[in-house]
């Protein structure tokens, strides 16, 4: 079985945010130079389990799959914005997302089973460690149903059922109510396969990943390595909206405090951290003049516009 080099990218930059060096896990490569990030090289299963066992492991949270998946929100952008040039209706985005798993990543089967009122995508995989396989199966679910929140609006959102007796975390981190079942499954209304896709997010997310991207390649002035490893978290979990610190703090190896302390050492905090970002992303979105005043303050994560019209006056007289 092969998997896309760029997914094993993704635990080598995950890692470095949990202390773990990525020379650790590229010792489980067969070829330790492989370039991870070229779309055109593979992994095998084997590779890619056997590092995905070390991070498990060291980083020993049950919830490692279900904070992983958060990670992975600034890919599940370039995602998106791939499936919407190529499907204009729920159904034609799930069976390019089948596709996508089947392709690049099967460890994980998407299959879509309907009755007379709901359609039920549900997630399969055949893995035999019940750890692993449950911490892949939470990744991919979380990667799944962000992407289908993005696309539906949001009187269509999906009921969400886990094989799991305790789900708080995940309902707090999904922001949604989560039934108790036997797997993996997102619950759908017949009706929503023939909806179009929301057009007015996924505008937003083709206008904004490029910048993201930028972001991210982007170096940092004056940012130390602590602060820097921060700063791109808060990119690379944004769905676009930015996380707040409860959200970004989840992970870390490290307490709030800690991270915090840490922060301060190299003179800088969460805040000043993110409001930079926002400040960046500001200014682009004014530019570009393509994004309401209301909805750009909604993405940087202000209640009400007054208060993001509040933060460009105070950014303008900095």
């Amino acid at each position: 079985m092969k998997i896309l080099a760029p997914h094993i990218a993704n635990l080598f930059f995950y890692g470095a945010c949990q202390g773990i060096d990525e020379l650790t896990l590229r010792q489980h490569l067969f070829d330790d130079q492989l370039n991870v990030c070229d779309s055109n090289n593979w992994v095998s299963d084997k590779e890619y389990l056997e590092v995905l066992g070390v991070l498990v492991n060291k980083v020993n949270n049950q919830y490692f799959g279900l904070y992983y998946g958060s990670y992975l929100n600034i890919k599940a952008l370039g995602l998106i914005a791939e499936i919407s040039l190529n499907a204009s209706s729920l159904e034609q985005a799930i069976i390019l997302l089948q596709k996508y798993l089947d392709s690049t990543f099967p460890f994980v089967s998407l299959i879509l089973e309907r009755n007379s009122e709901h359609c039920i995508l549900r997630l399969k995989c055949t893995l035999e460690d019940k750890l692993l396989k449950n911490h892949i199966l939470d990744t991919v679910f979380y990667f799944i149903y962000r992407e289908l929140k993005l696309m539906l609006a949001d009187e269509y959102y999906p009921t969400l059922q886990l094989p799991y007796s305790n789900v708080d975390e995940y309902t707090k981190l999904l922001n949604a109510t989560i039934i108790k079942g036997n797997s993996h499954s997102i619950i759908l209304s017949n009706k929503v396969l023939d909806i179009e896709i929301n057009r007015k997010r996924i505008n937003e997310i083709e206008y904004l990943l490029p910048k993201f991207l930028i972001m991210l390649d982007k170096k940092k002035d004056g940012y130390k390595s602590f602060s820097l490893q921060v700063r791109n978290m808060i990119l690379n979990m944004c769905c676009p909206e930015l996380p707040v610190f409860q959200q970004l703090s989840k992970q870390f190896a490290l307490s709030d405090r800690t991270i915090q302390r840490k922060l301060t050492k190299e003179g800088q905090s969460f805040r000043e951290i993110s409001d930079e970002i926002k400040r960046e992303l500001s200014n682009y979105l004014i530019k570009g003049k393509r994004i309401k005043t209301q909805d750009i303050a909604y993405i940087l994560g202000y209640s009400e516009p007054s208060a993001y019209l509040h933060a460009v006056k105070r950014w303008d007289s900095a």
